[in-house]
């Protein structure tokens, strides 16, 4: 047995987790950046303030109460602030995956270094760059980028605005971040994923999570 002359042999990561960097060079907010790191027998959980002033925690996927909004807080942890510090040390991680004899690598495009404050507010063009930079790093290694459009990651601003995908705005917000990718990239990347593991909500227990692993099946 051996593997296929044309075998994707390779590793995979995600903006989220892995860059850092959460607000540098024009990048807005995720909902994942106010979370904490969870601990080894519980999943990490969303801070947030209430319209009373009052401090409130939700599972990662569950939607803000009305008038909350996203606070960052002094005795919080923000893993993701950091992850592995991916946006300014890339060069050297690919080089390590590269000695791994890597042919391919699986990352995402931050929605939220592209267009930080959705389509009104225009492309962050140091994103752009950003990930042009990354993808040029694995084809000078002859690894072949296979890059997901989005793993869970939206802008805060657009839940804020729009209330997330319940909302069909959204469509039209995706598309157009897609599209950016598309033109901006086509030269580095001809293999694309559009949403990372769409069924995994409905592994999530509770009534919230039940709704929202509809709406996004439903999109």
């Amino acid at each position: 047995m051996s593997f296929p002359e044309k075998f994707l042999w390779g590793g995979s990561i995600s903006a989220a987790q892995c860059e850092g960097a959460w607000d540098e060079d024009g990048k807005s907010p995720v909902q994942v950046d106010f979370g904490d790191p969870g601990t080894t027998t519980d999943r990490r959980y969303i801070h947030y303030l209430n319209a009373d002033g009052t401090r409130g925690k939700m599972r990662q996927f569950d939607h803000l109460p009305q008038g909350a909004k996203y606070v960052l807080f002094d005795d919080v942890r923000y893993t993701n602030h950091v992850g592995i510090d991916f946006y300014h040390r890339y060069k050297e991680d690919i080089a390590l995956l590269a000695e791994m004899g890597f042919t391919t690598f699986n990352t995402t495009v931050s929605w939220a270094r592209i267009y930080p404050h959705g389509v009104e507010g225009g492309v962050n063009k140091a994103g752009v760059e950003f990930y042009r930079n990354v993808f040029k790093e694995c084809r000078k290694y002859g690894m072949d980028p296979v890059i997901t459009l989005y793993k869970y990651d939206e802008p805060v601003y657009l839940e804020e605005t729009y209330g997330g995908w319940s909302n069909r705005e959204m469509i039209h917000q995706f598309a157009e971040f897609a599209k950016v990718c598309f033109e901006e990239y086509k030269d580095l990347v001809d293999k694309w994923l559009t949403f990372n593991e769409i069924n995994i909500l409905l592994h999530f227990d509770g009534k919230e999570g039940k709704q929202v692993a509809l709406t996004e099946l439903h999109h």
